[in-house]
């Protein structure tokens, strides 16, 4: 299932500046491990200065519900982390926030792991674009659930 609606992105306080991942569904739809059944295809498309990438990777569907949860925490305290991870170590977003409303998103892409080609960047923005932000979430673990026994983490 491709869905071009279900997609999760960070606007930089510089113009140009984002990560934009779009998923694309679920990369076994018919697999009978509960694992696999929750393994989701993505394309990350990121700009930050100069640098620009589009790669392909993927995903658990706990995890977005895991950041989801964990920006729901950081929008409340705004002293707090938000992370994504994919599942070979070749994406991940950690959102830190400074306490008053600036958040920065580091993050870091490599186009295989462990000894690709690397970008790693930071993103500067506040918390206003956070509800937005969880609603993209929101549309993505309801459209693409967690199926099976697999348990998400706390």
């Amino acid at each position: 299932m491709t869905n071009a609606d279900s997609y999760f992105e960070i606007k930089g306080i510089n113009e140009n500046d984002f990560i934009r991942i779009d998923v694309n569904g679920l990369k076994f739809p018919f697999a009978e491990l509960d694992w696999d059944k929750n393994v989701l295809n993505l394309v990350v498309k990121l700009n930050v200065g100069a640098f620009s990438s589009n790669l392909s990777t993927d995903i658990m569907t706990t995890d977005f519900e895991v950041f989801k949860r964990e920006l729901k925490y950081l929008y409340d305290n705004l002293k707090a982390t938000a992370t994504l991870e994919g599942i070979e170590a070749d994406l991940s977003i950690h959102i830190y926030g400074d306490g008053i409303g600036h958040l920065n998103a580091k993050c870091y892409l490599t186009d295989f792991y462990p000894d690709g080609n690397e970008l790693k960047c930071e993103i500067g923005f506040d918390q206003t674009q956070i509800p937005e932000l969880i609603k993209q979430l929101e549309k993505i673990t309801t459209e693409f659930p967690t199926t099976g026994k697999l348990k998400i983490p706390n």
